[in-house]
């Protein structure tokens, strides 16, 4: 029997990778680009552009876009787009921004205001409402 690498059991959010972390009570103006990681658990005016993931923590708040290889949102995203190939927006997020993705998932509770566009997606229908079942600090992960 082949053993599944432990990569593939795990959330696409979990990573061995260093995080960088816009902390609470933190704002920042400007643009955050880079290879690694983003959490943003504070104020972040302006885009946010990375190759590795990005999770928009509840009681954080974004004002612009952020592009990365895969959004969970969790507080507030204004103004601007999200872009990745998944995304998922949970009950407790409120974003007006439009949303590219190939995955895209809306948590039941969610206020979202925007268009939404899936790309190169199998999944007949557009995105995926889901109801939140697990509990944790960041909630549940269905993206």
């Amino acid at each position: 029997m082949e053993k599944v690498p432990s990569s593939l059991n795990r959330r696409f959010t979990d990573t061995d990778s260093p995080v960088t972390v816009v902390g609470p009570g933190t704002s920042v103006r400007g643009e955050v680009t880079g290879g690694d990681p983003v959490e943003i658990r504070g104020l972040l005016e302006g885009d946010c552009r990375t190759s590795g993931h990005c999770v928009v923590s509840e009681g954080a708040r974004v004002v612009g876009s952020v592009e990365a290889t895969g959004i969970v949102v969790a507080g507030v995203i204004e103004g601007g787009a999200l872009v990745a190939g998944k995304v998922e927006i949970r009950a407790s997020a409120r974003v007006r921004a439009s949303v590219t993705g190939r995955v895209v998932a809306i948590a039941d509770g969610a206020f979202y205001e925007g268009r939404v566009q899936m790309e190169g997606s199998d999944a007949p229908g557009g995105a995926v409402f889901f109801k939140e079942r697990r509990s944790g600090p960041e909630g549940p992960s269905r993206a």
